[in-house]
């Protein structure tokens, strides 16, 4: 596992210092060279590491995404929205307005996200994963 997290951190800075790349994206590769970083030494430091920090430290953003792979990505944070949507109107005026105002920000966040791969901008894999995320009703 730690020859694995060791490359993806070589391929994250490798990618991190190519010029035709905008800073977010290149801060994104350093934020993820970092997190496998900290993945090894846990690791090595025989720490428990949970799978889901692993997979994401493993994780190495492509560094252009074709039309097909914009389009999937787009599908997926619409998705996400929906969920959100859904979550929204089951609690508004409801019980538990944190939750009610959580999915109403991250359908913002994803509207912001999908304007900008809609728009070829960049946009940093962080703001996505971001954008991803859904409120857990059953986590209040």
């Amino acid at each position: 596992m730690i020859e694995q997290l060791q490359e993806a951190r070589r391929t994250d800075l490798s990618d991190a210092m190519d010029p035709g790349l905008d800073p977010a994206a290149q801060g994104d590769y350093m934020t993820r060279a970092d997190k496998a970083q900290t993945a090894i030494d846990d690791l090595s430091g025989h720490t428990n590491v949970p799978d889901s920090e692993i997979s994401e430290a493993l994780f190495v953003p492509p560094e252009h995404l074709s039309p097909a792979e914009r389009a999937l990505l787009i599908k997926h944070l619409e998705n996400a929205k929906t969920l959100d949507d859904q979550i929204y109107r089951n609690h508004l005026g409801g019980w538990d307005p944190i939750l009610t105002e959580d999915c109403n920000v991250q359908g913002k966040r994803v509207d912001r996200v999908v304007k900008k791969l809609e728009a070829e901008r960049p946009v940093s894999w962080s703001e996505i994963q971001q954008a991803m995320w859904v409120p857990d009703e059953n986590a209040w």
